[in-house]
């Protein structure tokens, strides 16, 4: 008799045990009522009642959107869903909202704050019921046009966070927060400006401490724009709600000072185009720097001399051709101001690598085959930016076989239209560069005719 007391007794505290453990696990694994729409979910903290699931909504536009879904126990049909929700006046689900039958699923849409509870019931079957709260986030994110000055669009911009509540079924008409108890670091809010459906500035803020206070932030763009922007704040709150403020159209009059050049290197004399990427400019002022010591002394014209800090160009915003006529490296200021705005803006770009102007030179290949294949057929002096220029070759026998003043032509080989004979060949080249017209170039050499 005492065993099977003892076994009696065994079998009741497991059934006890296995019914607290269900009671405080339910809601994870018996769990009917779901919402795929939710932005975020939590548990109620009752004082001795199971806790229901809470799930939060994002409702800008403060409609009601609150949506939650019952599903059978099994996944078949024939299923009966009675909705009913809780009525603060009765402490009890006292509201009818819908019945529905011969179902697998059922969906409440549109549903406003509140506790609500599903039946699931089927012939021959156990009922099954799952209660859940809905909580619908209204707000609002504000942006304001502060002012334009020469840094940029100024905004303000403001969020007031919502301390969402339930009620404490067991102690009523007490609220909860759902968020009830903070993390180290507490809860954050992202703030975002949108200019044209982009991203372009963020910042962040970290509640801690409810009830929340209202949140203000500052933000500057400071790109220079011709066209009209349109901008808005987005504000992610402690849910993972979106909010979006009403659209600001705006212009900007903050200037910025912008050119490209083609090519940046070459041999003098050198053609750049400068071509002007400026914003919001209506005046232009071009410094062109050198090294003064290279330029002579008899040079009068500003396209030559370049004068340090000299102003070359002024309210010129057309792409334009510049000669540098003398080799060195070169630097390029632009100054820029706009008077679109109650202040003058200003601003200035200078070129982050000069342009290199490279020197005359003369080179002489040594051997050249003209034999018709197309290839070195031609003895031709590589030579730039020469003021003059003249070559002379002879034979063996000191004979002029061939002169040119071209640089650009060259000897085919051919004395009186006739196939020179291979060997050895002289030259003299007198040639006078452009940076330096008292300097002349003479070179003397020989070279190698082959035939193959």
């Amino acid at each position: 008799m005492i065993i099977k007391s003892d076994f009696r007794y065994s079998v009741k505290f497991l059934i006890a045990f296995v019914v607290m453990f269900s009671a405080i696990f339910s809601e994870n694994v018996n769990a009917q009522i779901s919402a795929e729409k939710a932005s975020y979910r939590t548990l109620t903290e009752y004082a001795s009642s199971a806790n229901d699931s809470i799930f939060v909504f994002c409702d800008p536009g403060d409609i009601k959107v609150g949506e939650l879904k019952a599903s059978s126990p099994d996944g078949t049909n024939g299923w009966t869903f009675e909705w009913t929700k809780w009525d603060i006046n009765t402490s009890d689900f006292t509201m009818p909202i819908t019945t529905e039958t011969n179902q697998t699923e059922s969906f409440l849409t549109m549903r406003e704050d509140g506790l609500y509870r599903v039946v699931i019931s089927k012939s021959g079957e156990s009922d099954v019921s799952d209660q859940a709260w809905v909580l619908n986030n209204v707000n609002t994110s504000i942006l304001n046009l502060d002012k334009l000055d020469c840094i940029g669009v100024n905004f303000t911009a403001s969020f007031l966070p919502v301390n969402l509540q339930y009620t404490n079924i067991d102690n009523v008409p007490n609220k909860k927060n759902v968020i009830s108890n903070l993390v180290d670091g507490g809860v954050e809010l992202k703030f975002s400006l949108i200019r044209d459906n982009q991203e372009l500035l963020t910042a962040g803020e970290v509640l801690n401490t409810l009830p929340f206070n209202n949140v203000n932030k500052s933000f500057i763009d400071e790109e220079a724009n011709e066209v009209d922007k349109t901008y808005q704040l987005l504000v992610t709150d402690q849910y993972g709600c979106d909010f979006t403020s009403k659209p600001i159209v705006s212009k900007t009059y903050k200037v910025k000072a912008d050119f490209s050049v083609v090519p940046e290197k070459g041999e003098a004399p050198l053609e750049v185009k400068f071509t002007n990427n400026s914003i919001n400019a209506t005046e232009y002022e071009w410094y062109l720097y050198q090294d003064v010591e290279r330029v002579p002394e008899e040079a009068t014209k500003d396209e030559d001399r370049l004068l340090t800090d000299g102003i070359l160009l002024a309210d010129d915003k057309d792409p334009f051709d510049f000669t540098y006529e003398h080799p060195g490296k070169y630097l390029v200021k632009l100054i820029v101001k706009s008077d679109k705005g109650p202040e003058v803006c200003k601003d200035s770009l200078t070129l982050s690598t000069p342009i290199v102007v490279d020197t005359s030179l003369v080179q002489v290949p040594n051997v050249f085959t003209p034999n018709g294949d197309g290839r070195n057929d031609v003895w031709r002096i590589k030579s730039q930016s020469l003021e003059s220029f003249h070559a002379i070759v002879f034979n063996r026998w000191g004979r002029v076989v061939y002169e040119w003043r071209n640089p650009e032509e060259g000897w085919n080989g051919k004395v009186n239209g006739k196939m020179a004979t291979p060997g050895t060949y002289f030259y003299v080249i007198t040639a006078v560069g452009r940076e330096e017209k008292t300097k002349k170039y003479t070179k003397k050499g020989s070279f190698m005719l082959i035939r193959k």
